[in-house]
């Protein structure tokens, strides 16, 4: 019998090498999570999490150790390509984009999964036939990406549309809410777009909201409906009192999600729950639909 399976996808915002350091050392080594996480290509602010900044001469400050990450799987998520947020002042452009792409291939590997980031500064996200600021995948603009980065061998997209506050997905061969599910993008492509869990919050879920998103409740019944759920996250981010995201520090989870992690550690030990690498999921739906 196939078990309810759970998986997290990480925004990397915010973050800066020591968060996510921290982040994963606690997620390995206290609860048994050797869970992956994104990057960016670049990053005109300068972020520790990013191979550049706006060009490939000018190196972000961990390049080569998120090069490593990416070489031993524990980068595999694309976020965007890059933060260019509006306050970042700078636009990316096809050319940029399609360099970094290439010298990611040639330097590590380009991972098979890909997820929309930030304002509508971000022209490269990838959208579909009723997108509006996203022109990824619109043939007509400077930022189309879509045709490289399915050439490079990405898979799966999250691309805006696809957020749930019902925790319990469908999992394969069952019905229900899918995860998986084909979108027809403005190019004539149609492509793989995945759907996560974000939760009834008042902000974006962080780090010191995870434990409402992993209940016992949510987790109990996951179990029961033997569903699917991929969780969205931006784990290296605490808030101030005024709602302003940060980045975060040790303690990174407070207890209320460090309960929570441990609850869902429990569960995995006594097999009632798979806690899977987010491609491992997103494979096994894709395969069983193929063959559905």
């Amino acid at each position: 019998m196939r078990l309810a399976t759970l998986s997290f996808c990480n925004d990397i915002d915010f973050a800066d090498w020591s968060s996510y350091q921290e982040v994963h050392r606690c997620l390995r080594e206290e609860f048994g999570l050797a869970v992956e996480d994104s990057f960016w290509l670049f990053d005109p602010l300068g972020s520790e999490m990013a191979l550049f900044k706006t060009t490939m001469r000018d190196k972000g400050p961990y390049h080569n150790e998120i090069l490593a990450d990416i070489r031993d799987g524990r980068l595999t998520i694309l976020h965007a390509g890059g933060n260019f947020d509006h306050n970042t002042g700078f636009q990316p452009s096809r050319g940029l984009l399609a360099e970094g792409l290439d010298y990611l291939r040639r330097h590590a590997q380009v991972p098979a999964i890909w997820t929309n980031h930030g304002d509508e500064g971000n022209v490269q996200n990838i959208g579909w036939a009723g997108g509006n600021y996203q022109q990824g995948d619109a043939p007509s603009s400077d930022a189309f990406i879509l045709d490289i980065l399915l050439q490079h061998g990405v898979r799966f997209f999250w691309t805006d549309q696809h957020t749930s506050n019902d925790f319990v997905f469908a999992a394969p061969g069952r019905p229900g809410q899918k995860i998986l599910r084909k979108e027809m993008t403005r190019a004539g492509f149609t492509i793989n777009g995945f759907a996560r869990y974000r939760g009834p919050l008042p902000k974006a879920p962080d780090a010191e909201t995870l434990g409402k998103q992993i209940s016992q409740t949510h987790v109990e019944d996951l179990i029961a409906e033997r569903g699917d759920v991929v969780i969205y996250q931006h784990w290296c981010v605490h808030r101030t009192t005024a709602g302003k995201p940060l980045t975060a520090r040790a303690p990174i989870f407070p207890s209320e999600s460090h309960n929570a992690l441990r609850m869902l550690a429990r569960f995995r030990d006594r097999q009632q729950l798979r806690v899977l690498p987010l491609l491992d999921l997103l494979q096994e739906h894709a395969l069983l639909a193929a063959v559905a």
